[in-house]
């Protein structure tokens, strides 16, 4: 029953989800005692749904099913139409063209990654990821206008939907689309991911590359089958799956989370990227009404490839990578904060007597056991010349020892002693260890003491006797 329940909703286009067999729920039950004897956690071992498709997605993944059974049964039925015998010489210079523009872009995000490469393992970077996307798009693009511009313009099959003139139907290019066209959206849409995996997101964006995928199939079909009725309705079939897929698109864009950085940016690229894929449509379209000529259709379809969408792709690698970087200097941001945090902890609770000045003496921290090793307030210290509170004999010292450590040399151990405000008290003798603090601002000194009175009184009394 599990089996076939996860069967089920991967056809009718669910989201799969976990189904706990017979023995699993069994030993479920059996740990509840013992979950609550020990405390743990009652989760940990319960399976959890994943959250189901939306009606958007699972009508995307119906239009796919129906356009794969129409396009198999098409093809039983009627097969695909004569090829041409002549092809334009000047579409064929325009895949040269493409070619050769693509190089660049190849080599410039080729470096891209290849910088990113050394960061990559302790960054986790989203942007080397989609860096990866893009390099197989361009891949993918490379190929199949070498392809064409090689082979004639490859495969050339006649456009049986098209009015007027005999045009042709580029096979290659449809291959190319199918393959480039869903990276493209994974790339698109990747930046609404958030903190999620690419694989992760990509479970939730597989009914639009797969509806993609399907209509791209369906409309060449729909121009190489020698049927008409067959055609029309796969012409038909494939437009109505774009709709699905816009309406997915507008979806996914509502999932994503709002606190999202640079969200109405994000936005707006999946607004250019529907633009975009509309125009294209509008091009076919006016291609099979022979409102364009073949040669401007397919200047169109290869300008549009080269330029518009890989322009897009490179963009949005670098909004991701951007935001990689804000993510990472947020997380330092945290470090460097728990540390001061930490080294404040450190500061006060330490069994020592500390305080800390800045490179001109003033003091900007006073812990515990100096307070009552001297008598002194934190409050009565802090704002002061360190210089004020020490006993005159040992101020040029001190001060020596605060100028080579403020140059960034070891000062070594300096003595120190103090008079407390009650006259009662004997003097405060300590031997301090310096410390200049780089990473604070300001930079400041850290003096680490050791408290030497009973020392020294104890060696005033022997040299007494």
């Amino acid at each position: 029953l599990a089996e076939a329940r996860v069967s089920a909703n991967i056809l009718f286009g669910c989201a799969p989800s976990v189904v706990p067999s017979a023995p699993g729920m069994a030993d479920q039950h059996l740990q509840q005692p013992m979950l609550a004897l020990t405390g743990a956690s009652s989760h940990t071992n319960i399976p959890q749904r994943s959250k189901p498709w939306p009606l958007a997605a699972r009508v995307c993944m119906w239009f796919s099913y129906a356009q794969i059974v129409a396009s198999i049964i098409v093809w039983w039925l009627y097969g695909i139409g004569p090829l041409m015998e002549v092809v334009d010489e000047d579409e064929v210079n325009l895949f040269h063209r493409a070619k050769v523009m693509l190089l660049p872009a190849i080599l410039l995000e080729s470096c891209y990654l290849i910088s990113s490469q050394n960061y990559s393992k302790q960054l986790k970077l989203h942007g080397s990821e989609m860096s990866w996307l893009v390099i197989l798009e361009y891949c993918v693009k490379m190929t199949c206008y070498s392809t064409m511009s090689h082979f004639n313009g490859g495969p050339v099959h006649v456009n049986l939907r098209a009015w007027g003139p005999v045009r042709g139907c580029y096979t290659v290019r449809y291959i190319e689309w199918s393959i480039a066209v869903p990276t493209l959206l994974t790339i698109n849409n990747y930046p609404l991911a958030g903190k999620q995996s690419l694989a992760t997101f990509a479970r939730r964006l597989f009914p639009s590359l797969f509806v993609t995928w399907a209509y791209i199939v369906a409309s060449w079909l729909a121009e190489v089958t020698p049927n008409a009725a067959a055609g029309w309705f796969l012409l038909v079939l494939s437009f109505l799956a774009y709709v699905a897929a816009v309406w997915d698109q507008i979806e996914i864009v509502r999932e994503a989370d709002r606190g999202l950085s640079g969200m109405r940016f994000k936005i707006l690229v999946v607004v250019i990227k529907e633009i975009v894929f509309t125009a294209y449509g509008l091009w076919y379209l006016l291609g099979v009404a022979d409102l364009m000529s073949s040669h401007s259709e397919q200047m169109l379809y290869t300008y549009g490839d080269v330029m518009l969408k890989a322009v897009q792709a490179s963009v949005l690698v670098v909004v991701r990578n951007w935001e990689d970087l804000a993510e990472l200097h947020r997380a330092l941001e945290v470090k460097v904060e728990m540390g001061k945090d930490d080294r404040r902890r450190l500061f006060h609770y330490a069994n020592a007597p500390i305080f800390a000045v800045t490179h001109e003496g003033v003091v900007v921290a006073w812990n515990e056991h100096i307070e009552k090793a001297s008598g002194i307030r934190e409050p009565d210290a802090v704002g002061k010349s360190i210089l004020d509170i020490v006993d005159p004999s040992c101020k040029e010292g001190l001060k020596n020892a605060l100028d080579t450590c403020s140059g960034g040399a070891s000062s070594g151990a300096v003595e120190m002693t103090m008079q407390p405000p009650s006259p009662e008290q004997p003097p405060v003798q300590m031997l301090l260890a310096l410390i200049e603090q780089v990473g604070s601002d300001p930079k400041t000194i850290t003096a680490i003491g050791q408290d030497l009175t009973e020392v020294a009184a104890m060696k005033a009394m022997n040299e007494s006797k």
